[in-house]
């Protein structure tokens, strides 16, 4: 867990416009639509990453972060990837969530 908490916190540093990667190789995602789980929100820091770990490693290894500019902090997610939006969006509502990411077009999707 070590390890793998490291690489994300340095992922995120070489990343501080957010990231998404496939654990346990920390191979970049880079098309579908991503939502994350509500058992991850407003996990930041250490201890926020390993609870995001945890939760990834049992539920689909996705790992996402983005940088919060309203409050400066860095924040970690467990997320599913989709290939649709229509999909996501509907995970979305599940999972109270306020916007999914379009990794294809790069752009937010507010919910």
């Amino acid at each position: 867990m070590k390890y793998l908490i490291n690489a994300i916190l340095e992922i995120a540093e070489q990343n501080p416009d957010g990231f998404t990667v496939k654990l346990p190789t920390l191979e970049h995602v880079t098309s579908g639509f991503i939502c994350a789980y509500a058992e991850t929100q407003n996990c930041f820091n250490v201890d926020g990453l390993e609870k995001v770990l945890k939760h990834a490693l049992e539920n689909g290894q996705i790992v996402g972060g983005w940088f919060n500019t309203e409050n400066n902090l860095f924040y970690f997610d467990s997320s599913k990837v989709f290939e649709t939006e229509s999909e996501a969006v509907e995970f979305g509502k599940q999972n109270l969530q306020i916007a999914i990411f379009d990794l294809n077009e790069l752009r937010e999707i507010r919910l």
